[in-house]
């Protein structure tokens, strides 16, 4: 795995030399970690849908090491090679190739490089970990070992999954499912699977309550997470063409399901990962916020079928030549495509706006124009800030907004909605500190 690992360090190494553009979404984990590092609470101080574990994770990386998207590589290189040899274990283990080695673990690594969005460390990434966890549980399950704690530990894992990226539910109803078609689970059992995700919820929930901020967390991450308008950072056209090595590899290994010959026990893995491929398409679907990055979920299914197609490979000319050729290709062709048809919507350009300060608050501003500012205020996700402001003739809704606005203490105010007239009228206090210096832009003067 050390060997893994340094191939891995090495191709990340090259693509940031050669030059690894920054996101918008990368940017904005950045901002919700930084927002949160002062001291304040998400969905409550912060309006946005970001998964509550990884706005977690976000904050005590901003909190130890500042705002660094270093280390978010860093721990994304980490994390990655975590999940090689998670998943190479669970499929050895499982006896699910006639064959030992390291072999998926490194075409994992090569497949988690093949798209320029699977560097960043994002909730996609991390909720991958707990599914892949999940998975091994129902391979155990597959060859007949029954334990409640299996069902248990695979809710866990799956409600801890969906509470990093919520369009990761997806996985529980497809895992569920196969317990059901591939195991002949008992409902009993089947049940400690719901109350294991059900037991992560209401944890999570009660950590909320607790600051004042639980139906703030049900409102923006369940609700306005399956309901808000879609953000295409990518088109579903872009989406194919970022993505079209890492397509076109997954279905040539997709071939092997006509030609292997495999025990029952190795037809019902095979089973379970198309399926598992069926949630990722799903996933691209549902997903509230269009990105690169949900294209990891295939990534799973393509190392799985890949080795076999590899394994499988007879001809001498072949076996030596194709896993050079689509290892350069995986790898050479983000880049390429990269350079020559950049997608305008995904990543950050430079902002035109320059106000006095470091700490800036705006409504309506789009997240390019905090990559130079601190998050000085609640507004971050447009579709929820505005709901928000819907809510203000609310006694409660106004003075948490009061509060937030008056530990924030921002050095200057862009409003682009015209809201910032009724905000200064319902706290007075609030807006003795500030003077319009110019149409929507207000200056703190003391």
């Amino acid at each position: 795995m050390i060997f893994v690992f340094l191939i891995l360090v090495a191709i990340r190494v090259t693509w940031i030399i050669a030059g690894l553009p920054l996101s918008l979404p990368e940017l904005k984990w950045l901002l919700v970690g930084e927002r949160l590092s002062d001291g304040f609470t998400m969905y409550k101080d912060l309006y946005d849908h970001t998964g509550p574990l990884a706005a977690f994770i976000y904050k005590w990386l901003d909190f130890v090491f500042g705002r660094s998207r270093w280390v978010h590589l860093v721990v994304s290189t980490f994390l990655v090679t975590v999940q090689a040899g998670i998943f190479n274990r669970i499929l050895l283990k499982n006896k699910a190739y006639d064959e030992n080695g390291y072999v998926p673990a490194f075409l994992y690594i090569v497949l988690m490089s093949s798209v320029m969005d699977f560097f960043a460390l994002s909730p996609q990434l991390m909720a991958i970990t707990f599914i892949l966890l999940s998975l091994n549980h129902i391979f155990r399950r597959i060859d007949n070992v029954v334990t409640d704690e299996l069902f248990l530990l695979s809710g866990i894992y799956l409600g801890v999954a969906t509470c990093f990226y919520l369009p990761a539910a997806v996985f529980f109803v497809i895992f569920l499912l196969s317990f059901i078609l591939f195991s002949s689970a008992v409902p009993r059992r089947l049940l400690l699977l719901v109350y294991g995700a059900g037991v992560v919820f209401v944890v999570i929930w009660a950590y909320f309550f607790w600051f004042g901020a639980g139906r703030d967390f049900l409102d923006d991450f369940f609700v306005e997470g399956v309901s808000k308008a879609r953000i295409f950072y990518v088109s579903f056209m872009e989406l194919l063409g970022i993505g079209g090595f890492l397509l076109g590899v997954t279905l040539l290994s997709l071939t092997v399901l006509f030609s292997l010959r495999v025990t029952n026990y190795q037809q019902k893995m095979q089973q379970v990962m198309v399926s598992f491929m069926l949630a990722a398409f799903l996933v691209v679907l549902f997903s509230r916020d269009l990105m690169s990055a949900d294209l990891i979920f295939f990534v799973p299914t393509t190392t799985f079928f890949l080795v076999h197609y590899f394994l499988g490979l007879r001809r001498k000319v072949w076996k030596v030549l194709m896993p050079y050729l689509m290892v350069i290709g995986l790898l050479v062709y983000p880049n390429v495509w990269l350079r020559n048809n950049p997608p305008s919507g995904l990543l950050v350009k430079p902002s035109e706006v320059k106000v006095p300060g470091n700490r800036l608050m705006g409504l309506g501003l789009d997240v390019a124009d905090y990559q130079e500012y601190v998050l000085a205020g609640p507004f971050l996700d447009a579709e929820v800030s505005r709901k928000k402001m819907e809510d203000l003739h609310y006694y409660d809704e106004a003075s948490g907004l009061f509060e937030t606005l008056e530990q924030s203490a921002p050095d200057a105010i862009i409003d682009q909605w015209g809201d910032m007239a009724q905000i200064f009228e319902r706290f007075p206090v609030f807006s003795a500190h500030y003077q319009e210096t110019s149409p929507g832009v207000y200056l703190r003067v003391d």
